[in-house]
């Protein structure tokens, strides 16, 4: 049988081994927990906007002289298409007597009866091109008054020929389609009446003015 004093020894030595890991738990705690007071905790920095993220930064000189040159360049591509046709051109025609192929063992009765002699002979033709390539005309001569509306493009003159007064006898409709050769505008002029029973054709030699 153990004394008392022995008793009481190993039961304060039973409250020491249940204190330490207590201690040694809120000692670990205080080593994590938040800083003290004399060292305040550092704030992250914010984030950017995603504006500032995202932006592109601006361009330098020579950058945006290239870009701004390239854009120049585009519209100056589409601009100079029409540059050499350009202006206001005037020439003449002498119309005849036109062609017309027919199928095989078609006999051309009507057209037998033409002579040749009706709306041929002189006349004059001005266009003037606009920077965008389309055209204006006037056509006044033997083949009466007309307007010409057309466009250049991949190098050929192609306008559509109306008589001013569609009413008229002898009205010629038609078209004119030239090429820029050097200085000139090679075209063929070709036109037919009301009746299609006149056909009437002849070169046409424009020159800038």
């Amino acid at each position: 049988m153990n004394p008392p004093g022995t008793r009481a020894r190993r039961a304060r030595g039973g409250v020491r081994a249940l204190l330490l890991p207590v201690a040694f738990a809120l000692l670990a705690g205080c080593e994590e927990g938040p800083p003290r007071p004399s060292q305040p905790e550092r704030p992250e920095p914010p984030a950017p906007p995603p504006s500032a993220a995202v932006a592109a930064p601006p361009a330098s000189g020579s950058a945006a002289a290239g870009a701004n040159g390239a854009s120049a360049s585009a519209v100056a591509v589409g601009a100079t298409d029409a540059a050499p046709w350009q202006g206001t051109w005037e020439g003449s025609y002498d119309a005849r007597k036109g062609s017309v192929v027919l199928p095989p063992k078609v006999k051309d009765v009507v057209r037998k009866k033409d002579d040749g002699k009706l709306a041929t002979g002189k006349g004059t033709v001005t266009l003037t091109i606009e920077p965008s390539g389309e055209l204006k005309g006037k056509a006044k001569g033997a083949l009466g008054d007309a307007s010409l509306v057309g466009k250049t493009e991949d190098g050929m003159v192609r306008a559509s020929v109306f008589p001013d007064d569609p009413r008229a006898p002898n009205a010629m409709t038609g078209i004119l389609v030239g090429e820029l050769k050097g200085e000139v505008i090679e075209g063929e002029l070709r036109v037919t009446g009301p009746d299609a029973m006149l056909v009437r054709e002849s070169p046409v030699t424009l020159r800038k003015q």
